[in-house]
């Protein structure tokens, strides 16, 4: 059906609507092979790693991962050793109310690890610390069995304390075969002063309360274990007086040559009414 269009000076045929489409349609022509060949020659070919990028990307990664593994080991660390300092305060409340009821004197007990006592646990200090902080005491998992692990309280436990040293107890950390991850410092000068003055326990509390030795721990982790620490002893450690938690000083490595030690011995000797040859 086709329509004329008069238009002054010319004649036009428009076909109608439907006929339009019809003729439009007719003109569109499926795509052949060849078409769609060219067509996928000029989309780009996906392409495969090579040996040389694929080594190049797992050392980026081992790279990566070298980096982050001792980062994470540093963080669990920090933070064993942060519950440990915790820890330690925690058994420094216990000493200031010890001392309050006791006028102002340490616990009159061994040193927790003397092997030279005989008994490489004295209790009786745990079981004082016990008392003051209203947890049990460490006792033996076998009461039967002397050299059964103990079961401990984790106040008396350093986080860092997962193995020992000694083959006899077959590494075991220290607080399964001594109750507790801490020595008492306190203990070995009155050991060693026992026999030596009156009042020994009177002679290191007086030494202990003396500014010059604020210094010297009355607890500290029985080993060094926070590694951590650059350039000094790796051990944490609780203070007389504000029985505050932090890093063990020098003064804990000292030896027979070391003056302090001298000079220490011989507060003591002074606190307790004795001067001791070769003190001033």
């Amino acid at each position: 059906m086709l329509s004329i269009i008069g238009i002054p000076g010319r004649h036009r045929y428009t076909p109608d609507p439907i006929s339009f489409l019809l003729m439009s349609t007719s003109r569109v022509q499926p795509p052949t092979s060849s078409t769609a060949a060219a067509s996928s020659r000029l989309r780009p070919l996906s392409r495969a790693f090579t040996l040389v990028e694929l080594l190049l990307v797992i050392s980026i990664i081992a790279i990566l991962v070298s980096i982050t593994i001792p980062a994470l080991g540093s963080s669990r660390e920090t933070s064993r050793r942060l519950k440990c300092l915790t820890n330690l305060k925690g058994l420094g409340v216990g000493f200031a109310v010890y001392m309050n009821d006791s006028k102002e004197l340490l616990p009159r007990v061994r040193p927790l690890h003397d092997p030279s006592s005989g008994n490489t646990n004295d209790v009786s200090l745990l079981d004082v610390m016990a008392q003051y902080l209203s947890v049990p005491s460490p006792r033996r998992s076998n009461e039967s069995d002397p050299n059964s692990p103990y079961i401990s309280n984790e106040v008396f436990v350093c986080p860092s304390d997962r193995a020992g040293r000694d083959a006899a107890t077959n590494f075991e950390p220290v607080w399964k075969s001594n109750g507790t991850s801490y020595e008492y410092l306190a203990g070995y000068p009155m050991e060693f002063l026992k026999d030596l003055l009156d009042d020994p326990v009177g002679a290191v509390s007086k030494t202990y309360a003396q500014p010059r030795w604020r210094e010297l721990p009355v607890l500290l982790d029985n080993d060094d274990w926070h590694p951590g620490r650059k350039g000094g002893t790796p051990r944490n450690a609780l203070y007389y007086g504000d029985w505050r938690a932090d890093w063990a000083g020098s003064i804990v490595k000292f030896d027979s040559q070391d003056n302090r030690l001298r000079d220490l011995v011989c507060d003591m000797g002074r606190n307790g009414g004795k001067r001791f040859p070769g003190c001033d």
